[in-house]
């Protein structure tokens, strides 16, 4: 009997303890999360095998000649450091809000420019999704699927 009184009143104060929220309490707290930058995956493709032209290119590191340049002034992104080849998409260079220009080359093979906008729609999550607009691949035809945290363009080259 003494051990079932014990429990009830632990129990009892331990309900005491939890604070219920109010309304104003709903807000998430969203001070610890980590959001993702706009994603741009790239892949590209034989237009007429359907093959990827970049699988097994990357085994030992960039290939030589293969470049990606961002901005109006074209400044060269480092392999392993600014982007990666991943799964046979090329990604993790810098997007940012706004309006884009990637420039993508592998000497002999393909040399393409992408300019797209990148949009930050508003939402209830902690972070935000992104509206991709505006994309134009120059010298290849491309399609798209993705979703609102990245965008994937399949280049047919």
């Amino acid at each position: 009997m003494k051990k079932l009184i014990c429990i009830f009143f632990i129990s009892l104060l331990s309900l005491s303890l939890v604070q219920c929220n109010s309304d104003d309490d709903n807000a998430q707290d969203c001070s610890l999360v980590l959001c993702t930058a706009p994603g741009l995956l790239l892949e590209f493709i034989d237009a007429d095998t359907g093959e990827n032209v970049l699988e097994g290119l990357f085994d030992n590191g960039a290939p030589d000649g293969f470049t990606i340049a961002i901005g109006d002034d074209n400044t060269p992104l480092t392999f392993e450091q600014e982007y990666v080849f991943n799964e046979g998409q090329v990604t993790g260079f810098s997007s940012i809000v706004g309006q884009n220009q990637v420039q993508v080359s592998l000497e002999n093979v393909f040399d393409v420019a992408i300019a797209l906008d990148i949009e930050t729609l508003s939402s209830d999550e902690c972070c935000p999704g992104y509206q991709y607009e505006n994309i134009t691949v120059t010298n290849a035809t491309f399609d798209q699927a993705g979703d609102q945290r990245a965008l994937i363009l399949r280049i047919f080259i």
